[in-house]
């Protein structure tokens, strides 16, 4: 499923219409009728529905599905913005079949009080007022339609995207449709997965609307969601002659004596996702106690550090920011003949070593979160928070890593630029140590698959998942530990190996 924006999502429009012959108004008829599909199941006789269209394509989708209302036994109001005579092109055409058909049409601005308690009394609003080809700030009138949505009782189900949302996700102030429901048609767009505009869309569902994926590529779109089909046919397979050393020997270089269980978390979870030997470096103080409770792990001093050997290296959960991990740090990044995972205060230290980045050959992962990414590039966290997707892509193409941009759906960036989107995962992992469990199962991760990004985007995807699953299954968002995303790891993992199709 790829992720576009709004310049994109028109290029695949002209390409599909201009080059393949698939028209307007049939595409216009096909997202129609897909909204109209999707909802139809949950429709009663009798209730009442609205219908809010604007002058654009998106009014032309909501114009199709309420045609297809007109049979379905609700009640059916359908209100327009404009005036009529201002729609044009497409929409026009679906705007005169929906009146042949036997529509009616009122327009908002000629029944304002009218207006405002048919919205009052609906079951049901369809948002199809503002969309793809919405950007800046709404009209004043648009404005005050949008308040009223927003202060109806009833479902409000957006077409495409909440009305007033920008489709790239630009930062803006004014008031936007609150959906409960949005019906996204082809293509998730950009503004889905940054805030504030992923506020608004309630649940989102995909819908086809039948544009070929030639189309998509010839629009340059290098973004996707990373989906369960995905995790099933990459997940790697072992050997039935292999052996421990097979599936991976790591170093993981993590605790202090503030920290410990930084280490603990990270280890735990790199030895139930399957790495094959696992050696651990912490401080001598803290070495009993950890390996009490770790005895699958080697150790290795922190005075005696011998990378030799080893097919990857972890660094960075609770290691503290006195000076001298800075240079651990150093040498991890200058030792380029295995790949690497830096994390949490291993990120801290980087700020002043990203040349040593460009010059790595072996891969490279950083897993900053929005705070860890601002402290890297000098910037405030809210400056990441508005331009996520660029912001990723632009330090990932620069300084050739892996970046995982943690947070609610999760941006993973490869060196050539191409992005994933990673949807699993909740509010449960906003706790001390999930950041430290989803390192140790991308390490683990890192050293078994045969693809980097394959690696990267199942790793994210578990560790949401496991979130996901314990929600589902007896856990409250607020009780999850990190010991619990742990120790449910078998379980997600075995359901996503049950499945799996390659």
């Amino acid at each position: 499923m790829h992720v576009v924006s709004r310049e994109e999502m028109q290029a695949i429009d002209r390409y599909t219409i201009g080059q393949i012959g698939l028209g307007g108004p049939l595409l216009m008829e096909n997202a129609g009728r897909a909204v109209y599909d999707e909802l139809a199941p949950n429709l009663k006789k009798g209730e009442k529905i609205c219908v809010v269209l604007g002058k654009g394509n998106n009014g032309g989708d909501g114009f199709v599905a309420a045609r297809m209302l007109l049979d379905s036994g609700v009640d059916e109001e359908v209100w327009l913005l404009p005036d009529p005579l201002e729609i044009k092109g497409d929409a026009a055409y679906h705007m005169n079949a929906f009146l042949k058909a036997g529509g009616r049409i009122r327009t908002i601005q000629e029944e304002r009080e009218a207006f405002s308690q048919s919205i009052g009394e609906a079951d049901l609003v369809i948002d199809a007022l503002l969309g793809t080809g919405f950007q800046g700030t709404p009209y004043p009138e648009c404005l005050e339609v949008i308040d009223q949505m927003n202060q109806s009782k009833a479902t409000v189900v957006s077409v495409d995207l909440p009305s007033g949302v920008p489709a790239n996700g630009e930062f803006f102030s004014h008031h936007a449709v609150a959906a409960d429901l949005t019906l996204t048609l082809e293509c998730p767009k950009l503004a889905q997965f940054v805030q504030p505009a992923a506020r608004c869309f309630g649940e989102v569902r995909t819908l086809s609307i039948g544009i070929p994926e030639v189309s998509v590529q010839q629009a340059g779109v290098r973004r996707k969601v990373w989906r369960e089909e995905d995790v099933r046919c990459t997940l790697p397979h072992r050997d039935p002659f292999s052996h421990k050393g097979s599936h991976g020997k790591g170093l993981l270089i993590a605790g202090s004596e503030q920290m410990s269980g930084a280490a603990f978390f990270s280890a735990r979870a790199a030895l139930r996702s399957g790495i094959g030997l696992l050696s651990l470096s912490v401080p001598d103080e803290v070495r009993p106690t950890i390996a009490s409770h770790l005895p699958e792990t080697m150790f290795m001093p922190r005075s005696a550090l011998d990378f030799q050997g080893l097919s990857g290296i972890a660094i960075g959960p609770g290691l503290g920011r006195e000076p001298e991990q800075a240079d651990l740090v150093r040498r991890v990044l200058e030792y380029d003949s295995v790949p690497c995972v830096i994390d949490a205060d291993g990120i801290y230290y980087l700020s002043g070593m990203t040349e040593l980045l460009r010059k790595r050959k072996s891969p490279i992962v950083l897993t900053p979160h929005p705070g860890e990414m601002a402290h890297l590039l000098g910037t405030s966290v809210s400056e990441v928070e508005k331009s996520r997707f660029d912001v990723s892509k632009q330090f990932a193409e620069k300084f050739g890593v892996y970046l995982v941009l943690k947070g609610r759906n999760t941006i993973i960036t490869a060196p050539d630029g191409g992005q994933v989107v990673n949807t699993t995962g909740n509010a449960a992992l906003a706790k001390g140590g999930s950041g430290d469990v989803l390192t140790g199962i991308l390490f683990a991760f890192l050293l078994q698959h045969g693809r980097t990004l394959d690696a990267v985007c199942n790793a994210v995807y578990l560790h949401g998942a496991l979130a996901d699953d314990l929600v589902k299954t007896g856990h409250s968002q607020l009780d999850v530990l990190a010991t619990d995303l742990i120790e449910h790891i078998p379980p997600v993992l075995h359901h996503l190996y049950q499945k799996a199709t390659c």
